[in-house]
């Protein structure tokens, strides 16, 4: 485990999957969080907030909502596709819509429309701007028509196109192995339109050996310098 921080250093847990932890001075931030792989030790002093991108069972499962009883300051950030029934609706559950903007105990929450389900986010807090893409990447299929792939790149570079120039201290973005050849158009893209202090892969499916594959691309030559590839569950960084 890395050291305590202080000042305005964040430190990324790695968790499983799509799922990371930002923990800042205040509050601690926990991505898609679904069960899967151990939460880093949350300080009594900081608020947690965990956003969950979509219902997708590899990026949210409802058992985590226990986790109130553990941290009992703790709110939850839901895509609007994570239903609820009225009867369990509480007010630390905030359901959020895509292409919206939202303020939410110290965070500012900015949603874009995935291109599979659900939304990606963008956080600001504690003078920090920090994107998780959830499922919002260039799906390009080999099984796919033609058509579905084209339209599938114009609704992603759209949904980037959003926020291009803009600025990020951290981002995490898929690079999912199933893709094949394919597999590093999204991220590529991203890169090619923001500036990111710090860029991590994740939806990898535990091949981390595609995060290592990634730093070889030849299109992507300059654009990792600041890139962390993941080894494997629980790996931490203070940034």
């Amino acid at each position: 485990m890395l050291p305590l921080f202080a000042g305005d250093i964040m430190k990324i847990t790695f968790i499983y999957h799509s799922s990371f932890a930002v923990e800042l001075e205040n509050c601690v931030l926990v991505f898609d969080y679904y069960g899967e792989g151990q939460l880093p030790t949350i300080p009594e002093n900081k608020k947690i907030y965990f956003l969950n991108s979509h219902a997708h069972p590899d990026h949210f499962k409802r058992e985590i909502l226990e986790l109130k009883s553990e941290y009992p300051t703790a709110e939850y950030i839901l895509s609007r596709d994570i239903r609820f029934r009225e009867e369990e609706r509480k007010p630390w559950i905030h359901s959020v819509r895509a292409n919206m903007e939202y303020e939410i105990g110290q965070l500012k929450v900015r949603t874009l429309k995935s291109t599979d389900v659900g939304v990606a986010f963008v956080v600001e807090t504690e003078g920090k701007r920090i994107y998780h893409a959830g499922d919002l990447n260039w799906w390009h299929w080999t099984g796919e028509s033609k058509y579905w792939n084209n339209n599938m790149a114009a609704n992603y570079k759209n949904a980037i196109n959003q926020i291009k120039g803009e600025h990020f201290d951290v981002a995490f973005v898929p690079v999912d192995p199933r893709l094949g050849t394919s597999y590093s158009l999204g991220i590529r893209y991203f890169l090619e339109n923001t500036h990111v202090d710090a860029v991590f892969p994740m939806h990898c499916w535990g091949q981390y050996e595609v995060c290592r594959k990634l730093q070889k691309e030849p299109e992507l030559n300059g654009m990792l310098e600041h890139y962390y590839p993941i080894k494997d569950t629980a790996q931490e960084w203070n940034l």
